[in-house]
């Protein structure tokens, strides 16, 4: 079988036991890769992040503070800014996470508070496991998670009269899990089909409030 191929198998696999927070099988299949690939140091970074956010999602911050830092040193490669970018009506716009350099910033954090607030009614409950680092003490989870840029993307759009029938957002890094099932919500919510393109793959979240990857990404 190709190496590559390969390595993009592990990196799922990988992806897959973060999701289920599986820290024995999510450092067994790291080590491999690092056993297996050691020259594909991009993404080796990519799996060490994965690592890591497993780390944070039981808690152990300082484990995966550690991780990132000697792995970031031993691979030598830079880590990636979250970045999203979104065209409407012929604006091409760019957002990393808690951006406010957008003129409409306050309209996209507004909309934001007035959608959390009307889902969450409807018991939807923001998950913290996907928060990667000790929040300040001036945060809350829903602060956190509404930050990420993804998020910002698609509140742009929904600011915009009228609203697109279609979204479209690109993002450089991949999609984390609670971004993923709010993104769902808001798709049935607003009756829109919302395209996002990750690192990993394309997701088409429907109006009936399905995800095109069913739920494995």
């Amino acid at each position: 079988m190709n190496a590559l191929l390969i390595f993009l198998i592990s990196v799922a696999l990988l992806s897959g036991a973060r999701n289920n927070r599986n820290m024995t099988l999510s450092e067994k299949i790291y080590n491999r890769m690092k056993t297996l690939f050691p020259d594909q140091k991009q993404g080796l970074l990519s799996g060490s992040i994965l690592l890591s956010n497993v780390y944070s999602s039981l808690g152990k911050y300082e484990q995966a503070k550690n991780l990132r830092y000697h792995e970031k040193k031993e691979l030598g490669v830079k880590v990636k800014i979250g970045l999203s970018w979104t065209e409407v009506y012929g604006e091409l716009v760019r957002f990393k996470a808690h951006d406010h350099s957008h003129p409409r910033s306050s309209e996209i954090y507004a909309e934001f508070d007035r959608l959390s607030s009307i889902l969450i009614k409807y018991n939807y409950k923001f998950d913290s496991t996907w928060i990667t680092r000790q929040m300040n003490e001036e945060e809350t989870i829903e602060s956190v998670l509404c930050g990420h840029s993804e998020k910002l993307a698609i509140g742009f759009n929904l600011i915009q009269k009228p609203i697109p029938e279609f979204i479209q957002i690109t993002k450089n890094l991949r999609v984390c899990g609670d971004c993923h099932e709010f993104t769902k919500l808001i798709a049935k919510f607003y009756q829109r089909n919302i395209i996002v393109r990750d690192a990993n793959r394309i997701h088409h979240f429907y109006p009936n409030g399905q995800c095109s990857c069913q739920d494995h990404f």
